[in-house]
């Protein structure tokens, strides 16, 4: 589907880069009234479509307000082309996630494993506003975890952009500790961006 076609909407936005984030929030009536079957699983390479439709939408809401829409094209265009997500799915360091409500992908996650550094990041962590409030977040998280030990590893990494208040504050309150800032540069737009980390001790 065309960029111009996807609707816009609040979304909640998690890390690689991070943002805003209109967390677990309860305004789900809907939702919780019908009670949908929930379920993680690991992506498959027809869910690329899913994942590059939620990755616009929820840079439009979290990222336009400090990044102009030409600079996120740019970098979208680059990293979130089917062909760079197809890339992505069969690069053997990469792990993915998505969230089904019912019969809709709610969300997804984006993890890599980086040897050259001994780390397991969660690179991109996305999930629409509908959604929102029902443990998905950290369900992701949850997964993120069970795959770096797998690599022998004891805690789990992200980045959130420094204009992101509400994120740094959500991944706080979730046990993440931020030691490192950088630049992130995304078209001509470059922000300050910070790397945190998470111990994983199975009680977040």
């Amino acid at each position: 589907m065309p960029i111009g076609q996807w609707k816009r909407q609040r979304s909640f936005v998690g890390s690689g880069p991070a943002s805003k984030q209109k967390v677990f929030t309860t305004k789900h009536d809907e939702i919780e009234r019908n009670q949908p079957t929930r379920k993680v699983r690991p992506w498959a390479e027809d869910d690329l479509v899913s994942v590059q439709e939620i990755t616009w939408l929820t840079w439009l809401d979290a990222y336009s307000s400090f990044i102009r829409v030409e600079d996120l094209k740019v970098y979208f265009d680059e990293h979130y082309s089917l062909r760079a997500l197809s890339e992505l799915f069969h690069d053997k360091r990469v792990d993915g996630f998505v969230a089904k409500v019912g019969n809709d992908i709610a969300g997804y996650e984006k993890n890599m494993f980086r040897g050259d550094e001994g780390r397991y990041y969660v690179s991109s962590l996305y999930i629409l506003p509908r959604f929102q409030g029902l443990r998905l977040g950290r369900d992701f998280l949850t997964c993120a975890e069970g795959k770096a030990l797998e690599h022998g590893l004891d805690r789990i990494w992200l980045g959130v952009m420094v204009e992101n208040k509400l994120a740094l504050t959500w991944y706080k309150k979730h046990g993440f500790e931020f030691v490192e800032e950088l630049p992130f540069t995304m078209g001509k737009a470059t922000v300050s961006h910070v790397i945190g980390y998470r111990l994983i001790h199975g009680d977040n």
